[in-house]
C-alpha cells in the first residue's frame, strides 16, 4: 500500500486535483464566462492578501479599486490573447508552462517526506559525497631551489637538525626564504594539498608524524620542511551529522526522477516523429553508426 502512496503519477494527479478545486474556490463558480467576468469577493481578499504580504498592510479603498481595475485588465488581455492564438508558437510562454508543470511535478515529489531509512540508505549508496575528507593543520618552512638547488638542500636539511633537536632556538618567522604561500595552513584538505603544492606533496607528508619536523618536500615551488601539527582522518559521517544536507539532495533527486517519470508517462500518449536530413545536423551519424 505505501508503495502505491508514493507513485509519482497518482501523486501528480492527487496535486492537480487539489489545485483545480482551489482554483475553482478562489474564482467562483462561472467566473470566465465567455463576455462576462465576475470579481468576486474571494478574488477581491486574495487581491487584498498579496498586497497585505507584499506591504505589511491592508490596502486602502482606493488602492484595492487599483488591484480590481488591473485584475479586469488582465483578464481582458488573458481572453482576448487566447481567443487571437497570441499563446501558440510562443517560446515565452511555452517555456514558462513548462517551467509550471514542472514545478507541480516537483512539488508532488515531496508531498512524502522521506523516512530514516530512505535517508540512511541514500547516504550510504552516495557515500563519496557526503565523506568528509582528511584535513591537516601545519605549517612549513619554504626554501628556493631555483638558482642553486644543492645549497637550497644542505640549508633544508642543516636547518631540519635544529628543528628537530631544538624548535625553540629557531626563528620559524624569518626562516628559510620568502615565498607568496602562507606558511601556515589551517583545515586543509589532503586532496587540495596537491593543487596548492604541486602533485605528489600529498602522498611525500604522509609518513611525517604528527608533532614532527620532516623533509625536505620538494614541491612545484622548491623544497619545504614540514611540521605536521593536526591530522583528521577522514570518515563516513553519521546520518545526524549531515541530515539536513542529504535531506536537501534526496529531495532534487526525487524532483528530477518525478519529472522524468512524468514524462515519459505522458509521451505515451503521443506518436513522436522528428524529421530532419541527416546530412544537414551537425555531428550527426548515418545508420550504420559511423560519423559522416
Amino acid at each position: 500500500m505505501s508503495g502505491w502512496l508514493k507513485e509519482p503519477l497518482l501523486h501528480f494527479v492527487i496535486l492537480g486535483a487539489l489545485i483545480f478545486g482551489l482554483y475553482g474556490w478562489i474564482n467562483g463558480p462561472g467566473s470566465e464566462t465567455s463576455g462576462e467576468i465576475v470579481v468576486t469577493m474571494r478574488q477581491q481578499e486574495n487581491l487584498a492578501g498579496t498586497f497585505s504580504r507584499t506591504w505589511q498592510r491592508r490596502p486602502t479603498r482606493s488602492e484595492l479599486n487599483g488591484l480590481i481595475s488591473d485584475f479586469i485588465r488582465q483578464e481582458i488581455a488573458y481572453r482576448e490573447s487566447q481567443a487571437m492564438q497570441l499563446d501558440r508558437d510562443d517560446i515565452v510562454i511555452r517555456r514558462r508552462l513548462r517551467q509550471k508543470l514542472e514545478m507541480l511535478a516537483g512539488d508532488v515529489a515531496v508531498l512524502l517526506p522521506p523516512t530514516e531509512q530512505e535517508l540512511q540508505r541514500y547516504l550510504a549508496e552516495h557515500a563519496d559525497d557526503f565523506s568528509f575528507p582528511a584535513m591537516l593543520n601545519f605549517r612549513h618552512v619554504y626554501f628556493n631551489s631555483d638558482d642553486n638547488p644543492d645549497q637550497a638542500l644542505r640549508d633544508a636539511e642543516s636547518l631540519l637538525v635544529r628543528l628537530q633537536n631544538n624548535t625553540a632556538s629557531v626563528d620559524l618567522d624569518t626562516a628559510g626564504d620568502r615565498s607568496l604561500l602562507p606558511p601556515e595552513l589551517r583545515e586543509v584538505r589532503e586532496t587540495e594539498l596537491d593543487s596548492l603544492f604541486g602533485r605528489g606533496f600529498a602522498t611525500s607528508i604522509q609518513d611525517i608524524a604528527v608533532g614532527s619536523w620532516g623533509g625536505p618536500i620538494r614541491s612545484g615551488f622548491g623544497l619545504h620542511l614540514v611540521l605536521i601539527e593536526e591530522r583528521v582522518d577522514g570518515h563516513m559521517p553519521q546520518l545526524e551529522e549531515v541530515s539536513d544536507l542529504v535531506m536537501r539532495e534526496w529531495l532534487a533527486v526525487k524532483r528530477k526522477d518525478t519529472i522524468d517519470a512524468l514524462y515519459e508517462r505522458l509521451a505515451e500518449n503521443y506518436t513522436i516523429t522528428i524529421e530532419a536530413s541527416p546530412d544537414v545536423l551537425p555531428g550527426s551519424v548515418d545508420n550504420s553508426g559511423a560519423n559522416p
